[in-house]
């Protein structure tokens, strides 16, 4: 006698009852949606680096003197050096033992609780201890900051130029985000410190490729003479 074939199992469909299908179909829409929510949600890096290197030529030598440092850092958080050059020079005039009145230190005088925040939620590698007056340190710590103000107040429509972006990374660099915020708002600032140190950022960035900066000049003339000064004898 011959061998009996095996009867063959063909798989069984079950045919989906609509709410079933429905309910399916709802989960994959709230997927969806769940991921485009989470895309809007993270943070876009804006591209703010005209410039690999410092290229304004009236900044201060005490300033042009830690660029192998600002030039790092730049890279590392998608800033213009130039930018960090401003700031630095604004602040402490290439100072690195620089104390304000206030407790403000370092070469891009950094609060103590500022700091804090820095090495919590803006740097690349958060960290728990820290020395503030490491020039390594302070520069990071500096551009990092500039680089989540980008973030938080410039938009693509304020390239190429970033005139704007950098007046508004000044007001909040000197005032906090709420006098940034303010000034996007057309709210104005308040601070006649913050007013007067915006424009000097917004006024020598615009001048940055320019042989002099008027700007520089008058930031000479009202003080900034001396920080320079005290920054040259430390070097």
């Amino acid at each position: 006698m011959g061998k009996r074939r095996r009867a063959i199992k063909r798989p069984q469909f079950v045919a989906l009852k609509p709410r079933d299908a429905g309910m399916i179909l709802l989960g994959a829409l709230v997927v969806f949606v769940g991921v485009l929510f989470m895309r809007a949600m993270t943070p876009k890096e804006l591209p703010m680096t005209s410039a690999t290197t410092i290229t304004s030529p009236w900044v201060p030598a005490s300033v042009k003197h830690w660029q192998p440092l600002i030039q790092e850092m730049a890279q590392k958080y998608d800033i213009d050096p130039n930018l960090v050059a401003i700031i630095m020079t604004i602040e402490s005039g290439g100072n690195p033992q620089a104390r304000s009145g206030v407790g403000a230190e370092g070469l891009m005088q950094i609060m103590p609780g500022t700091a804090k925040d820095i090495a919590q939620k803006h740097l690349t590698s958060p960290v728990k201890t820290y020395n503030i007056l490491d020039p390594r340190t302070n520069i990071e710590f500096g551009t990092a900051y500039l680089a989540y103000l980008r973030n938080e107040f410039g938009t693509t429509k304020q390239g190429p130029s970033w005139d704007e972006t950098a007046e508004l990374i000044g007001a909040g660099y000197n005032g906090g985000p709420g006098a940034a915020s303010n000034l996007e708002k057309g709210l104005g600032l308040e601070s006649l410190e913050t007013s007067s140190y915006s424009r000097d950022v917004f006024n020598m960035w615009r001048e940055r490729n320019a042989p002099q900066s008027p700007t520089y000049n008058r930031w000479l003339e009202r003080g900034g003479s001396s920080l320079v000064a005290k920054a040259e004898a430390k070097k």
